[in-house]
């Protein structure tokens, strides 16, 4: 019965495996052997045959748009251009980025006025691609060039039209408070950073955690800190944990909870609430590099209050949890009853930096 399963599988896999005609599979092949050679002439030329053997649409959009990828590659930037744009004229899953690649293509060649119209053209026409973020990026960055104001002009304007609802439309947001802040409108950037975040929020929002973050920095810039910790709370409110293995969770999630302890500790001097940021930091936060910094700064606070045994113990928990840590020979040092383990790859002696009040962890 097994057997007759994993036939039944099989013939119903080739069933439906899309049908790519007689000769093109073949064809193809020589093309990608010819490209893998570093042969792109032959390549452009195996893939523009390959494609007059496709008998489906697909199939044939590919492989010219791979004839115009290895015409550029092979020197051929003229033809490759033309290539390019015939595939970008049409409704191919490849279009974009063939577009996106003519358009680099006339910016770096020496038609910079029309490859810069093209590559906007990218964010408009294709705003649901990836590419289109690459795009807006790279435009955003030759506005700058003449000056911070004109590309927040810019963003600002598309950002009334349709692009401003499309999927780009995050991006875009991001980018104006981005702008505003290098233009030290702090107040202005804090409440963008918000707005993106609330329109675009977890788990959709590729750029929420970063916009809460850059509100709390916006917040600190404008003298109160203590506004920038909801920012965070409202990130780590949305950690979801899995019933196998791991968590749901962002990049900026443990570096928040390490910020919040900071933020408690030197900016409002509450060191209770900022050691229990940072022993939360290193209980619930399994997978982060930060657990041991969190171990060391919730050490320094109890030392603060006078509190060495508690301090020790913290220490004495760094070194056994991380016995290769950079921490172990200055933990050892403040508390020589700590043993070190024989199998320890760290540093004999401790390192003045780390000694240092102001510093923040990488």
């Amino acid at each position: 019965m097994r057997i007759a399963a994993l036939a039944a599988i099989a013939a119903l896999a080739i069933a439906c495996a899309p049908n790519h005609g007689a000769t093109y599979p073949a064809a193809f092949a020589a093309a990608q052997r010819a490209e893998t050679a570093g042969r792109y002439a032959e390549a452009a030329a195996k893939y523009d045959a390959a494609a007059k053997e496709a008998v489906r649409d697909r199939d044939r959009d590919y492989a010219r748009y791979l004839a115009g990828r290895m015409m550029m590659r092979s020197g051929n930037v003229r033809d490759a251009v033309a290539r390019l744009d015939e595939v970008a004229a049409g409704a191919s899953e490849n279009a974009a980025e063939a577009a996106y690649q003519a358009a680099s293509a006339r910016i770096e060649g020496g038609d910079a006025d029309r490859g810069w119209r093209d590559m906007e053209q990218v964010v408009v026409r294709y705003p649901s691609h990836g590419i289109a973020h690459a795009a807006l990026r790279r435009v955003v960055a030759h506005k700058d060039e003449a000056s911070k104001r004109a590309g927040l002009d810019w963003l600002r304007g598309v950002a009334k039209g349709p692009l401003g609802s499309s999927e780009v439309g995050e991006l875009i947001s991001y980018e104006i408070a981005t702008h505003l802040a290098a233009l030290d409108d702090f107040a202005g950037a804090h409440d963008q950073f918000l707005a993106t975040a609330e329109r675009w929020k977890y788990p959709y929002g590729a750029l929420w955690d970063d916009s809460l973050w850059n509100a709390m920095e916006m917040d600190k810039k404008l003298g109160r800190p203590a506004h920038g910790i909801p920012h965070l709370e409202a990130m780590l409110g949305e950690r979801e944990t899995t019933s196998l293995v791991g968590s749901y969770q962002r990049p900026r999630m443990s570096p928040a909870l390490f910020r919040m302890g900071l933020i408690y500790a030197r900016d409002l001097h509450d060191r209770e609430k900022a050691r229990g940021a940072f022993h939360r930091l290193y209980t619930d936060f399994t997978t982060s590099k930060l657990r041991p910094d969190a171990l060391w700064f919730e050490a320094a606070l109890w030392a603060e209050d006078g509190d060495t045994k508690t301090q020790c113990a913290r220490l004495e928990t760094l070194a056994n949890d991380f016995p290769d840590s950079r921490y172990v020979p200055c933990a050892i040092d403040k508390c020589p009853s700590i043993k070190r383990s024989e199998k320890s790859k760290a540093p004999k002696t401790c390192h003045p930096y780390l000694l240092r009040e102001d510093r923040i962890p990488n």
